[in-house]
């Protein structure tokens, strides 16, 4: 295949291409990304990720510096300054010698509103940036997630299962995100909150003079609003089974009758419905229609939990701290003794649970460094690391708090003075820890880090 030809391939792709070398300096992007991000192949050329991802920076975020960091493949969700949402999928391409020499970045735009002149830029981008974010470098969860984008095309219903916090609402809109209905409203409905005397009609609508205390002009349903778009039907399980009739009606024959009418109303959605409960078992306990069940699991994504990914948890972690110490103005730091027993924990709340945890760490204690011993986490205060000595404890102390001064008072001088402890007692140890740091890192520079005395 000639250059030319791979040009003209390379620049009429569907999905907007990323492309990075080793060190995460931009190679180039392809005209999608252009379109998709308002920013040119000439400006991003050249350039270093680091020094574009950031808060008020082009990017928020980086897949391709998570690739670098984890040196396997990442999906991420990011914002730009130019008010769009990019899920990116980066892949490492590596050399002879084990080394990362690329990374291709392959990008879907989530983004659902075009914004223009007459809405103001900083609503807009706050808009963007509450959304929840995609993190993920788990094969498991890269195969949900890829399963989501070649359904989210169609206008299959999906089944999605798995247990509470496992992000079943995340992926929902992800997949209305990348559909042909963005630009339509994602209509959530949590079949648990709606008390069963209201449900019917909320769903439905009703007809003016329906039933005592009904409007006299009547109502129309979440499902007649939301035509044209996509309804996530969270918690479908707890759908009476008198509604759940009805329901089978509007997926098979796209219509349904309000409350008191007589007159069939028609709708065009989409339909998404999640669970955190077995509905086979369900079915034969006679708790759930078994027609329903069949009509909505046409395309099942079972989405596994945390303790099936464990390799996400680090960068989760990592994720939310850099989200809380930006909300509550702070430097914290979780130790690296506290992430890896994070790890080994069984997460029963899963992602939901490990941010809960991690803000009320970074909100309840004192000082910037937060250690094993500091936080309040049910199943984890009290308990020893396993497999490590009072050696290697003191150790790890030790690093945490040079490093930290390190950050604080910048030369090796005055770091000595606040510590106690001579001048070439701290380059030295200083630089073992950071020399250690290059090489788990494989950082770009050369040579280990100088400090200035």
């Amino acid at each position: 295949m000639d250059k030319k030809l791979l040009e003209i391939v390379f620049d009429n792709l569907y999905n907007g291409i990323y492309v990075v070398d080793g060190k995460g300096v931009t190679i180039g992007v392809n005209k999608t990304f252009e379109e998709m991000s308002g920013f040119s192949n000439a400006e991003l050329t050249g350039r270093n990720l680091r020094d574009l991802v950031g808060e008020d920076n082009y990017f928020s975020g980086s897949a391709s510096l998570l690739v670098l960091e984890r040196k396997c493949p990442v999906t991420a969700t990011y914002s730009t300054s130019t008010n769009r949402k990019f899920l990116v999928k980066g892949r490492p391409i590596f050399n002879h010698q084990g080394k990362i020499e690329y990374i291709i970045n392959t990008i879907w735009d989530l983004t659902v509103v075009h914004y223009n002149h007459q809405i103001d830029a900083d609503t807009a981008r706050s808009q963007i940036l509450s959304d929840d974010d995609f993190i993920t470098c788990s094969e498991k969860m890269s195969s949900v997630i890829d399963l989501a984008l070649r359904v989210a095309e169609t206008d299959s219903t999906i089944l999605l299962t798995g247990e509470s916090g496992v992000g079943k609402s995340l992926l929902a809109k992800t997949i209305h995100r990348s559909s042909e209905r963005k630009q339509k409203v994602l209509m959530k409905i949590n079949c648990a909150a709606i008390p069963e005397s209201l449900i019917e009609s909320e769903l439905f609508g009703y007809e003016g003079g329906a039933f005592t205390g009904a409007d006299n002009k009547g109502k129309a349903g979440l499902l007649e609003i939301a035509k044209g778009g996509t309804v996530f039907l969270d918690e479908i399980s707890e759908l009476p089974l008198h509604l759940q009739s009805k329901l089978l009606g509007v997926i098979q024959d796209k219509e349904f009758y309000r409350v008191g009418g007589r007159e069939a109303q028609r709708t065009d959605i989409r339909l998404i419905a999640a669970t955190n409960k077995d509905l086979v078992t369900l079915v034969s306990e006679g708790q759930f229609r078994e027609d329903l069940y069949y009509r909505l699991n046409v395309v099942p994504i079972a989405i596994p939990p945390l303790r099936e990914r464990r390799e996400d948890i680090p960068t989760l972690i990592q994720h939310f701290t850099e989200k809380y110490n930006r909300k509550y103005n702070s430097y914290k730091k979780l130790s690296e003794n506290l992430i890896n027993q994070m790890v080994s924990m069984p997460w029963k709340g899963n992602i939901r649970e490990l941010e809960n945890v991690v803000e009320r760490s970074i909100v309840t204690t004192l000082g910037d460094f937060i250690s094993w011993e500091k936080v309040q986490i049910p199943g984890i205060e009290n308990i020893i690391p396993k497999d490590i000595g009072l050696k290697e404890m003191l150790a790890e102390q030790e690093k945490e708090i040079l490093l930290q001064a390190q950050k604080k008072y910048k030369t090796t001088r005055r770091i000595a003075a606040a510590l106690g402890i001579s001048q070439a007692t701290t380059a030295r140890k200083l630089k073992a820890i950071n020399d250690t740091l290059l090489d788990q890192t494989e950082t770009n520079n050369d040579i280990s880090p100088h400090l200035p005395e």
